[in-house]
């Protein structure tokens, strides 16, 4: 098949799918996007469309949670992560791991402060085991116009998402919504580190 067929059947299965009854604090996710990016850059080049799904639970001011996605050339990204809450603000850590592919079998760490400042949500982020000063930071807004959201996310660090080694800016513009028990979205992601636009499509299903 080719990649629109895929596209198309991919999306079938996910119109198709029931949501089963969960335990209390439980919530899951599952995703069809066109391309994945993240923090700006490209993470299946070429466009490939990706599947991508997670699981999160929430007990008192504890949040746990694990999130994969395919990347290019057969390689896989495994998430997990967990926050605490103080009112406002979170803490917490991340760690992606890379079992498949051309990072195979590698990981790393990061811990974020996060909050809300009114309408804006802040986070800070910091690798623990990344060479260099691998910092972080983003603001995110969204605004809802009846069935549809505005999505607004800046970000500015030197990660290891950076190809220029320095730190670069991030940007991207989405609207989201949903339709027919799905959740739709379409963004434009641009990294200053690459010079590239990424636009990309996602239909989902929470359950």
């Amino acid at each position: 098949m080719n990649k629109l067929t895929k596209s198309l059947v991919a999306a079938g299965l996910l119109a198709g799918m029931s949501a089963p009854v969960l335990a209390d604090g439980l919530s899951g996710n599952v995703a069809l996007v066109s391309d994945y990016v993240w923090r700006g850059v490209e993470q299946s080049p070429g466009a490939a469309p990706t599947m991508q799904g997670g699981m999160d639970y929430e007990t008192g001011a504890f949040s746990f949670g694990t999130w994969g996605s395919s990347l290019a050339e057969g390689g896989t990204e495994i998430d997990l992560y967990g926050a605490y809450s103080f009112g406002p603000v979170s803490v917490g850590a991340i760690y992606y791991y890379f079992p498949t592919g051309s990072l195979g079998n590698s990981g790393s760490t990061e811990v974020n402060v996060s909050g809300d400042a009114g309408p804006v949500s802040l986070m800070a982020s910091y690798a623990t085991d990344v060479s260099g000063n691998p910092y972080y930071l983003e603001a995110s807004y969204s605004h809802g116009f009846g069935k549809v959201s505005l999505d607004l996310h800046a970000g500015y660090g030197e990660t290891y998402t950076t190809s220029s080694g320095g730190a670069a800016f991030d940007y991207s513009i989405g609207v989201s919504g949903s339709a027919g028990g799905l959740d739709l979205a379409a963004v434009y992601a641009y990294s200053e580190s690459t010079k590239e636009g990424k636009p990309y499509v996602s239909i989902g299903k929470s359950i």
